[in-house]
Formats: structure tokens, sequence, C-alpha cells
């Protein structure tokens, strides 16, 4: 979901992650096929600063926002933010059209028929994902009088969401462009993982607070049952502390700095080097409600297309919990491996403390997946 920006796909973004406990921002920088890491600051939230999605206190929040963008040395100014899942609606259409201007029309009528909004109080983007029949890009453009059918994925938002976060964005001094959903941007993690055969379906566990999701993916794509996601979302508490962090490394003339004139700053202003996002213990109702949607989305794959999931993938702060990927693996007797997207992406040790990046990397998969959108105007 765009503004109407002139920008492309070089333009830098910068991911900001909005969530119920805490604000995770990110950037990664684009080289040919290599992705480099820019940074990436966390900090807790006051309690009741985001309830059930919306920004309830957006002065503290934006100050959260500027403090971790002035830690890490953000230069980028335009966003890519998340919208948790569960604000979602995400359908797969089959449309039949002649040309772009037919197929936007007809999607447009089938958008008010498939979401359980009035089409004013959203706002809806799309992709299409597959052309059944091939139809060649002279007659796209019109030049035919013969249907073709079309699959599209479409995405939905209440504009109060979308419009909650971008106020706090914009009073934070950045600039919204790009609105995705967790959804999108957790399935998008998976590109961080090494030798995952593209065709290969697989249930991705999304384990995070407050609320954890199962979906199933195929081919790189979202699996559909008919119109609707082969997936679930049941609400979790993992147990966590979450203490402010930072993974640069200060250089010489900062590390003297610090140490010579550190205890003068306020406390908040002090940067702190230690993290500690690991699960402290496992929260046994959220695991056995994750392990019934699971199973069920599972089962549900399985049913409607005869196809049988190879492996499970898992990241969140649930993924930290000690013994839970050996409890998912003899649940479902299949794989299951954790998603650490520093494995992949390019980390240079002499800025980063790259073995805190690691302890920690399934808690980032989601927003370095949110991070990994390019903006490409349509």
């Amino acid at each position: 979901m765009y503004s109407n920006l002139f920008l492309n796909k070089e333009t830098p973004l910068l991911a900001v992650d909005i969530g119920s406990q805490s604000i995770t921002i990110a950037q990664l920088n684009f080289i040919e096929n290599v992705c480099e890491l820019v940074g990436v600051g966390v900090m807790p939230l006051p309690k009741g600063s985001v309830v059930d999605g919306l920004v309830e206190n957006p002065d503290e929040v934006s100050d959260i926002i500027k403090k971790i963008i002035k830690s890490e040395k953000f230069k980028s100014r335009y966003v890519v933010s998340s919208i948790p899942g569960d604000h979602g609606v995400i359908r797969k259409l089959i449309l039949s059209a002649r040309n772009k201007e037919e197929l936007l029309e007809e999607l447009l009528h089938e958008v008010e028929h498939e979401i359980p909004f009035d089409i004013e109080d959203v706002r809806y983007d799309y992709q299409v994902v597959e052309q059944v029949e091939n139809l060649p890009e002279s007659q796209w453009g019109g030049g035919t009088s013969k249907e073709k059918n079309f699959e599209i994925i479409v995405a939905a938002v209440q504009h109060e969401i979308i419009d909650n976060r971008f106020d706090t964005l914009v009073e934070a001094g950045l600039t919204p462009v790009v609105f995705d959903l967790e959804t999108f941007a957790s399935i998008r993690s998976l590109e961080f993982t090494k030798g995952l055969p593209s065709i290969e379906p697989c249930a991705l566990f999304n384990l995070n607070e407050p609320y954890s999701h199962v979906s199933i993916v195929s081919n790189g794509h979202l699996v559909f049952d008919k119109q609707n996601p082969v997936s679930g979302h049941c609400s979790t508490n993992w147990k966590q502390n979450i203490s402010r962090g930072f993974f640069k490394k200060a250089n010489k003339v900062e590390e003297y700095f610090n140490s010579k004139f550190s205890s003068g700053f306020q406390a908040e202003e002090k940067m702190d080097t230690e993290m500690s996002l690991i699960g402290v213990e496992p929260e046994m109702d959220s695991v056995e409600k994750i392990i019934d949607e699971g199973s069920e989305a599972i089962e549900n794959f399985s049913s409607s297309t005869n196809g049988k999931v190879r492996r499970i993938f898992i990241h969140g702060v649930g993924a930290l919990v000690y013994g839970m990927r050996t409890l998912l693996r003899e649940r479902f007797k299949i794989p299951v491996e954790i998603i650490n997207p520093f494995s992949s992406i390019k980390v240079d040790p002499r800025r980063f403390h790259l073995e805190k990046l690691n302890d920690l990397g399934p808690q980032f998969a989601m927003v370095m997946g949110l991070a990994a959108r390019r903006f490409d105007c349509k």
C-alpha cells in the first residue's frame, strides 16, 4: 500500500515495526544481489502505548522512534512500516478481463463483495500473481477481444489503522511510503533462508506478541483454499524481558567520550548495548494454542491440495524459547528450522556486535523481511 510519491525501487527505505511492546527499526542496503545491514535498533514501549494495533500515545511512540533513529544515525526518512496481520484482510481472486482497464474495473467490483468492510472505509492494494493463460504483452494493452483469466492477491486495511500509524510516523519526522502486512513481511523473511527449494510447501510460524500466526507457503507465495489463505492466528503471551538494544560498535573516539562523560548523561539518553529479548520461559497456553493453529492449517492444506508440508520455519520471540524447535519437530514429525536473517545478510563485524545479532536473529526476521521491501512504482 503506497502513498503517491515519485520514488523508485532504488530509494532506500527505513523499516519501522511498531509492535505492542517495542519498536524495531532496521535498514538494508542492496548492491547487486547482496544485501548488507545498515543498522538495526529496538526499544521498549511504555505499557498501553499501542493497544489492539492502534497507537494510543503517539507522542511517546514518535519520541522513541526519534531516539532509535538518532542512536543508529539512520539517514533515510522514507519508511516502510508494518500493519499487524490480524488487522488486514487477504483474498485471492480469479478475474477475467481483456485488458488492464477492464481488469481494474472488475477488481473494484469484486473487492466490494469480498472484504468484510465498507469499501469507503479501507485502502486496498493488489498484485497479479499469475496469468492463468499466457497473454502477450502487446495484447495486455488492449489489443484483443478475447478474455483471459488472472489470479490476483488483494490486501485491504481499514483507514483507521493506516492513518493512525501514518500520523505517528509523520510526527517522528518521517515520510511513510509503503505499508506492508506482517504476513507478507514474514513470508519475505524466508528469502534469508539458504538452500530453500522455491516450490517446497512449508509452514511458517510467526511466534510473536500479542498474536502468533501460521501461514502455509508454496513457491514463495501464501497458499489459498479458494479465496481464503490457508493460515491461522491466535493470541499469545511469550514471556520476555525487553530492554533497549543497539548493535553498532562505538568507534574509539565514541568509546573514549562515553567512558569520560557518560556519567553526566540523563539515564534515558544512555545507550545500553546489552539486550535481552530471549523468552524467559514458554507460556504453555500460548504454545498449545499455536500448535492447534498449526495442526489445523497443515491439515487444511493437505485435504484441499493433496500436498504435504515438508518443513516448518519459525521466527519471532517465541522461537527463542528454549526447546521450541524440538517441541514442534516432535509434534509434527517434520524438520523444523529457525530463521536467522543474519546468516544471509552481510554484516560488518567491525561495526556490529555480530554475536548478539545472531543470538537474536529470529526476533528480527519479520522486520528484516519488511526492510527487504522495495518501492516499485506501478
